[in-house]
């Protein structure tokens, strides 16, 4: 008597389907851990930012601050940026303006007021300065919007986004009311 065998043809289906399937679980979780990593850095640069121009309304301009110079009041608020921004993990900032916003967006546009910081490693060099504190009014009704933004390379750990990706964050607030 014969007996016939049947060979199951799901073990090697099975096998081919895995092979399939691992690699794009793999680039799923690679690029998860990207996207955490990368959201984890906007949310460090927005409080870099908020910090930042909460100290530049509070330092306002020439009326709170008649013997300083634009220079020194700017480097608080360049120091104060960096200081946030150290918690990035896989980014690294590249420019600090500190601007007089045009738009009610508050968003900067090329030819507004701008004192500009372009940062490489530690040392800090100043690039436009059209931002004086002279021109930072702190007497109400008319006070003048002061922002702070920050252009920062994210390199992600795992590359599975695109290599050095450049993303921008900014926050504005009206400098704070000397009252005559």
């Amino acid at each position: 008597m014969r007996t016939c065998r049947r060979i199951h043809p799901s073990h090697g289906q099975s096998l081919a389907e895995m092979a399939v399937v691992i690699p794009v679980l793999f680039f799923l979780l690679m690029g998860g851990f990207d996207a955490t990593i990368m959201i984890a850095d906007r949310v460090t640069a927005g409080s870099a930012v908020r910090q930042s121009a909460r100290l530049a309304a509070e330092l306002g301009g020439i009326q709170t601050n008649p013997g300083a110079t634009t220079s020194q009041i700017d480097m608080q608020i360049v120091h104060d940026a960096l200081a946030v921004a150290r918690g990035l993990t896989s980014a690294n900032v590249t420019e600090i303006d500190i601007y007089a916003p045009s738009q009610p967006d508050g968003n900067y546009k090329p030819g507004d007021p701008v004192d500009q910081y372009l940062i490489s490693g530690g040392a800090i060099t100043p690039g436009t300065q059209t931002f004086p504190i002279q021109n930072r009014n702190q007497i109400p009704p008319t006070e003048t919007s002061i922002g702070v933004r920050l252009v920062w390379n994210y390199s992600p750990p795992a590359g599975i986004f695109p290599k050095n990706m450049q993303i921008v964050d900014y926050a504005v607030m009206k400098a704070a009311p000397v009252l005559l």
